[in-house]
């Protein structure tokens, strides 16, 4: 499909839901950068939990409450939508796709994720592919961004999780995730809301290598200076594990089921497709693991 040529008029308001997420305040970054007007949409109780520049229009509002979406498509021609996992995500993804479509929102982005299917025995994929499925009956203007699992996972699950024996572990078997940063992510779907030409269009987001949390493991040997070591987890395993970082039933489910899916899918499996999104679109290679862990560690990696 072609998409159809849009213009959109510089300065009009774009609305950022999900501000508070690694890739949505990254967003809001970019778009300032662009000279944008993102207005940053956050949920109760999430005012002191994510840093925005003070530039930025912020609105606390709930995708539960139709009322403060359309309040907050006030004005707002461009829509970026993430919304985080919870059980009731379809639902929420419909309100704000059905008020955008009342508000004539000329352009609906929507973060998803790699490997998205309505009928998948994931919760995770088949939610996000549900969702996907709805915004495209909508009849709104739309572009779906489908990025891997994130890089950041490494630096705030994996790293925090090394025990004092340098073991960590997941139940992804051998698959190779081609992992990709957050920052990435945003500069893409600030791309895609700002230049014409994506309307109708599904893009693949992912890192520039494919890699086995074995490969994950040696990178953090080599750049942090201890060894460290991936253990491959039970799926049993590691629900407890998550269960005992108090993760909540749900997200325990969803967690696991995706490493599952992971795992299942094989070394080389959807999880390991490296796409050239990322420079196409913003011009620029992707971040790869090794820059994440030297900016992650306090004095930068240890001298070869």
């Amino acid at each position: 499909m072609t998409p159809r040529r849009v213009f959109y008029e510089r300065g009009a308001t774009i609305l950022v839901i999900g501000a508070h997420s690694s890739i949505g305040s990254a967003l809001v970054e970019e778009l300032l950068s662009r000279r944008e007007k993102p207005r940053a949409f956050i949920h109760p109780g999430e005012e002191d939990d994510v840093s925005l520049p003070d530039s930025a229009d912020v609105m606390v509002g709930d995708l539960s409450d139709p009322a403060s979406l359309v309040e907050a498509m006030q004005g707002v021609d461009r829509v970026f939508l993430l919304c985080g996992g919870t059980p009731d995500e379809v639902k929420l993804n419909s309100n704000a796709i059905r008020v955008a479509k009342g508000m004539n929102v000329r352009l609906l982005v929507r973060c998803s994720i790699l490997g998205a299917n309505s009928s998948s025995p994931a919760t995770l994929m088949r939610d996000h592919g549900l969702s996907d499925r709805y915004l495209e009956q909508s009849n709104v203007p739309y572009v779906i961004l489908r990025p891997n699992l994130l890089l950041q996972s490494v630096s705030e699950i994996t790293i925090p999780s090394i025990g004092a024996d340098g073991c960590f572990h997941v139940n992804a078997g051998s698959a190779r995730i081609s992992m990709v940063d957050a920052r990435d992510v945003a500069a893409v779907a600030a791309v895609t809301l700002t230049d014409e030409g994506h309307e109708g269009r599904r893009y693949d987001v992912t890192g520039p290598e494919a890699l086995s949390y074995a490969e994950v493991a040696r990178r953090l040997t080599r750049m942090i200076g201890w060894p460290t070591t991936y253990v491959d987890a039970s799926d049993a395993a590691m629900r407890e594990q998550l269960h005992e970082w108090g993760m909540d039933d749900w997200l325990v489910t969803t967690a696991a089921e995706l490493f599952e899916e992971y795992r299942s899918a094989g070394a080389f499996g959807y999880a390991s497709a490296v796409t050239e999104t990322v420079e196409r679109l913003t011009g620029r290679a992707p971040r790869r693991l090794d820059d994440l862990i030297a900016e992650w560690l306090p004095e930068g990696p240890p001298a070869a």
